[in-house]
Formats: C-alpha cells, structure tokens, sequence
C-alpha cells in the first residue's frame, strides 16, 4: 500500500528535526577545534556546493529581484547562525535549543509589529508560557542573570524569527530553490569576509571535525532545506511548525547521551513550559486555522 504524500512529508520533516537536534551537541563539540565564525562559513561553503551542484545551470537564471531577496534573507539567517554559533561556547546544547524554539512564537509577534497582523488568543497563551519557561531556563540562581551565551541565543532566535517572516512572504513570488542558494552564497562570502575581521581564525582537522561539517553543511543546511521545501507542498504550517518544536527534545536527547549533560529540577520546568507553549500556540482549533507565514525554515 502506497504512503500518502502527507505522510512521507510529515515523517520527512520529523528526520530533519532530528537531524536539526543533533546539531547543537556537534557545533558545541566542534568548536573546540575551530573558530566560530570560520566554522559558520566552512558550514556555508559546504552548503553552497552541494546546492549549486544539485541544480546545475541555476545560477544563471536567478534575476535581480530574487538575488536581493536572497542576500537580505542570508543577513537574517547569517546573524541567527553566528550568534547561536558563538553562544554555543557559554551555554549548553540543550539551553541553547530550546531557547531558539522560541523563534516558533516570535514570528507573530514580528508580523504584528510589521505587518499588523494580530496573533490569536493562542499565540498569545503560548508566548506568555515560554516566556516564564525562558525566564525559568536562563536564570542563575546565584544572581538571577542572563549568562552571555543564552542572551547571545535569544538573539539568534529573533534574527531567525525574522528569516521564517520575510521567506514567507518572499517565496510568494520567488522560486524557493534560488533563494536557498542565494542565501547560501551570500553566507559563504560573508562569513569569509568577517572571519579575519572579528577574530583570529583557526582549526584543526581530523576525522571527527570532516564528520562534523558533513553533518552541518550537507545533511543540516543544503538537504534539509530542500526537504523541508519539498514537504511543505503538502503538510500545513502549522504542523510544520509543531513538528520542529521537537527539535529541543532532540537536542537535550543527544547532549545526555553525547556530552552525559542533565538538567536541574528549575531547567527541566523552564523547557516543559517553552514546549507547552509552543504546543499551546501552534495546536489548531477544529475549524479555526491559524494563520502562518509560508515555508518556516529554521537554522540549525
């Protein structure tokens, strides 16, 4: 018997959320052998290459319009993966994913702020509940302050809110396959620009840090976009949506059995609360679709 296309979507969107967790743990582990701006744009060029070859003779038909819609998505997206990159070396991978999780619930809020768009009562609900969880999550208990690496993160999470509202008005129009690799580009050159600049580049390379940067570059960044696009002719938003808020299940799964990392009793009730309400904010009313910008691809 044949598996229905919404199944193969949804089954294939739960593997890249997989793969998504999985990352946390491995960019925290390969940042001890290279620098973090270097290792964001080792990832890009990877991600390029691979695109660039799955679409051979693209690169020439891309036109203007969708090349600058390309190079503002790839300064949201870059910014999002630098800070998350950076704030990977002073926080854990599990505090880490859960708090850019939140980028699931600060997409309504940006659209309201830009587009007027008004989030419904469960967005709301739920936006209220991650924020105790976060407050929760990233308190010391000692000073109840922000550690640089959370900060650093949530600011990551806002810049890849941005990314999701922007393609999802973008892919309106554009071909979806150009931006990535527009982004993707744009990323690459920049990050090789900024290296130097913004600190001094190094790395180390074995056999572990190559395992890594095919797992970032060609399963994490190019495949999993183009899945992700592909999945997304036939599972809604706002399953799509609910899917990737297990990503921080995942992350937390893989940095107990990679780095042997726990949570306290106060973390464990700051993520159960991110999780509940990212749940409460994407769970749909029978009847009452929730409204969501196109094509929410996040950076992992």
């Amino acid at each position: 018997m044949k598996m229905p296309k919404l199944v193969q979507a949804e089954i294939a969107l739960i593997l890249i959320t997989l793969v998504w967790g999985s990352t946390f743990t491995i960019v925290k582990k390969g940042l001890q052998q290279v620098s973090p701006i270097l290792f964001v744009a080792l990832r890009f060029w990877i991600a390029a290459a691979v695109v660039a070859a799955a679409m051979p003779g693209q690169l020439r038909r891309i036109n203007r319009k969708t090349a600058l819609r390309g190079a503002v998505l790839s300064l949201a997206l870059l910014g999002g993966f630098v800070l998350q990159t950076l704030g990977l070396r002073d926080t854990t991978p599990s505090n880490s994913a859960f708090i850019t999780s939140l980028c699931v619930l600060l997409v309504p809020v940006l659209g309201f702020s830009f587009y007027r768009r008004k989030p419904p009562w469960r967005t709301v609900s739920g936006i209220l509940l991650a924020t105790f969880g976060l407050i929760l999550l990233l308190a010391d208990s000692s000073d109840f302050g922000l550690h640089s690496g959370d900060f650093l993160t949530l600011m990551c999470a806002f810049l890849f809110a941005l990314h999701i509202l922007l393609l999802g008005r973008y892919v309106k129009s554009s071909d979806y396959r150009h931006l990535i690799l527009v982004k993707m580009l744009c990323g690459a050159v920049l990050c090789s620009i900024l290296a130097p600049v913004l600190e001094t580049p190094f790395v180390v390379w074995d056999s572990y840090f190559v395992f890594y940067l095919f797992i970032l570059g060609v399963l994490a960044t190019a495949l999993a976009f183009f899945v992700q696009g592909w999945a997304q002719q036939y599972s809604n938003p706002n399953h799509t949506a609910l899917i990737f808020s297990l990503e921080p299940v995942f992350a937390a799964l893989f940095a107990f059995w990679i780095l042997n990392q726990g949570w306290t009793l106060k973390e464990w009730a700051g993520g159960i609360l991110i999780l509940s309400g990212i749940l409460v904010a994407e769970i749909r009313i029978k009847g009452k679709p929730q409204a969501w910008p196109e094509s929410p691809i996040r950076a992992r």
